[in-house]
């Protein structure tokens, strides 16, 4: 298995086991994290905070990957992440709704000194806030059809 594909799969082991000091401990002392919308954080408890945040908001959280796969070099790994929860905590400012919800995000790493150096995050919230009712649909129209 290739290095980063392998250090990809035990920081989601380590989410899916709420092990957090785990987590933080396969990062890089020069770590960068990108989120959703582009901002850069260095702090290694910013992921951390991120994931407990949707774990408390959906408790039951569970994820699904398509194969993990690396980049041309042996230092990148990507996956595609199928997310499944009900919202049963708080969301931010938002209450439990008890909604159900089903998103899907891309999660890339950078490997340096066999920890993550880089990660970066492809996510849509606003799917997730249509789900639960926070912000309106407004006869979104889904296709299913590829062209």
């Amino acid at each position: 298995m290739m290095l980063a594909t392998e250090i990809h799969r035990r920081q989601w082991e380590a989410v899916e086991n709420h092990d957090w000091e785990g987590m933080r401990a396969l990062y890089h002392p020069e770590y960068v994290y990108t989120d959703n919308t582009g901002r850069q954080f260095s702090e290694t408890d910013t992921p951390v905070a991120m994931m407990r945040r949707v774990h408390t908001a959906f408790p039951d959280l569970r994820f699904s990957y398509r194969a993990f796969h690396s980049g041309e070099s042996d230092a990148v790994s990507f996956v595609e992440v199928v997310c499944r929860g009900t919202h049963l905590g708080p969301l931010g400012d938002i209450q439990p709704t008890g909604e159900t919800v089903m998103s899907h995000a891309c999660h890339v790493i950078e490997v340096r000194d066999r920890l993550i150096y880089r990660e970066r995050e492809y996510f849509d919230s606003l799917s997730v806030l249509r789900q639960i009712g926070a912000v309106p649909d407004h006869g979104h129209v889904t296709r299913h059809d590829h062209a």
